[in-house]
């Protein structure tokens, strides 16, 4: 499975459009060879260097197999809470420092995840996992 973005490359630096000095919109991403078995697909942004832990900038479920990408700004299946409390996309926003900011697409074997506590995304949708893919991002303020 493979997750891209026509935005930025993997492991490159994220443009200021998509962060909190930017627009703060989200980027583009688009996936391909989706594996076989797979019924619905999840996504999720996450700021592993973040002072108080992983942050989580975005999650979405329920993103239907007919969608193949995502344009910037736009919304796909059922967008959770943020760290920040609110659903949607939270742009890149680092006190200090250089932070990693993991865009992970999942692959899953379930056509519905049921709503959720959204701080417990990771352990609800763990059984159903088939794949993920991992797109990198940098950004510094």
């Amino acid at each position: 499975m493979k997750l891209n973005s026509a935005d930025f490359e993997n492991g490159g630096e994220l443009p200021k459009e998509f962060t909190c000095q930017g627009e703060g919109i989200s980027p583009s991403l688009s996936w391909s060879e989706i594996p076989e078995g797979t019924k619905s697909l999840t996504l999720s942004l996450t700021d592993p260097d973040a002072p108080g832990g992983n942050f989580i900038h975005w999650q979405i479920i329920n993103i239907p197999l007919t969608v193949t990408s995502i344009n910037q700004g736009e919304t796909v299946g059922e967008e959770l809470a943020n760290s920040a409390g609110s659903p949607g996309y939270y742009p890149p926003c680092p006190p200090s420092g250089k932070h990693r900011y993991i865009f992970t697409l999942y692959a899953l074997n379930t056509d519905k995840i049921d709503q959720l506590k959204d701080m417990d995304f990771d352990s609800s949708i763990k059984p159903y996992i088939i794949e993920k893919s991992e797109l990198l991002g940098y950004y510094q303020k």
